[in-house]
């Protein structure tokens, strides 16, 4: 099936290769009705692009005559920009149309550009350090995403078929607001009609997208502060299970180990930092702060301090000579309120 916006604009080329083209014929190619097609040219104009119509049995579509559409123009500097971020988009996004949009830019610019895109191309060697693919990080749907950016631009009702995090699929009637791009998933922030409320919808977990000519209302955002608004929401699935801990480093340290989704950081003195955070369990809190290769003492809770026994005595076993793994249940550790 055709996503909106990459239909729409292969009708845009279609009637730039062509001039005129019958509607029944773009219809036919495209594989929609003559009446989708006449949705997708108003879409056309609505984002300045001259179509004109021929009325009649043999009506169809052409680019006004005389108009001519403006030129990629991108210095050395933009050119190579646009390559290494296409390069780095292969990652979260279709490959062949991360490949296709990048021949397309290089063609159209001039000689004296594109050689320095082929030699980087030349030169450059992808080597993933560790080879691992992400981990529940599918490709966002690019067509999908670009209808919910223009139902927030043109304000307008949207109904789509949600998945949820238990895998249950169920129709939603939103108005989009807004889209936020964090550890690695696309969000839309929409109100919810039915539950009458401000949602956060996962952009990967959206089907069946239909853009309304319904107007969205005028609403009261949640938070001044939209992105810490989603972050926190966020959060609520990610953390579940907290702790606080004291780094003995400078605050400043510690903050590059502590994004604002998985905690905060506060200053107790010039070398002592208090860490609030959160993650699916305590070995994991327990083996992230270790990172920080600094002094940490638990201030709650206990489970936590048991975590940290528990990853202790992983390593240890790792230190014995010919360890194969584990020989016998290692007793629990006993609580000292430091780690």
């Amino acid at each position: 099936m055709w996503d909106t916006t990459s239909r729409t604009f292969e009708l845009l080329g279609m009637l730039q290769r062509n001039g005129f083209v019958a509607s029944e014929r773009l219809a036919r190619d495209l594989g929609v009705t003559t009446r989708t097609v006449r949705r997708d040219v108003a879409r056309l104009r609505d984002l300045g692009y001259p179509i004109d119509t021929r009325l009649g049995v043999d009506g169809g579509y052409s680019v006004e005559a005389g108009a001519v559409l403006p030129p990629i123009f991108l210095s050395t500097e933009e050119a190579l920009a646009c390559a290494l971020a296409l390069r780095r988009w292969k990652e979260d996004a279709d490959q062949t149309l991360a490949t296709s949009s990048l021949e397309k830019v290089a063609a159209s610019l001039p000689p004296r550009v594109r050689w320095v895109l082929d030699a980087v191309a030349e030169v450059t060697v992808d080597a993933p350090v560790d080879g691992l693919d992400p981990i529940d990080h599918p490709a966002v749907d690019i067509g999908l995403l670009g209808e919910l950016a223009r139902s927030c631009l043109l304000r307008r009702r949207v109904e789509f078929q949600y998945t949820g995090r238990d895998g249950d699929s169920r129709p939603r009637r939103v108005e989009p607001h807004a889209l936020v791009n964090t550890v690695r998933h696309w969000y839309a922030v929409a109100f919810d009609i039915d539950a009458d409320d401000w949602r956060t919808f996962r952009v990967d977990r959206i089907s069946d997208l239909v853009v309304s000519e319904l107007p969205a209302r005028t609403r009261v955002l949640p938070d001044a502060d939209l992105e810490g608004w989603v972050t926190r929401r966020l959060q609520l699935g990610w953390q579940q299970v907290s702790a606080t801990v004291r780094v003995h480093a400078p605050s400043g340290a510690v903050r590059r180990w502590v994004a604002p989704a998985w905690g905060s950081v506060e200053a107790e003195s010039p070398e002592v930092t208090v860490v609030r955070a959160g993650a699916d369990s305590y070995d994991a809190i327990a083996r992230w702060l270790l990172l920080m290769q600094a002094d940490i003492e638990v201030v709650e809770p206990d489970e936590l301090r048991n975590a940290f026994g528990r990853v202790a005595e992983q390593a240890h076993r790792a230190t014995r000579p010919g360890s194969g793994g584990p020989t016998q249940q290692a007793d629990p550790p006993r609580s000292t309120g430091a780690a």
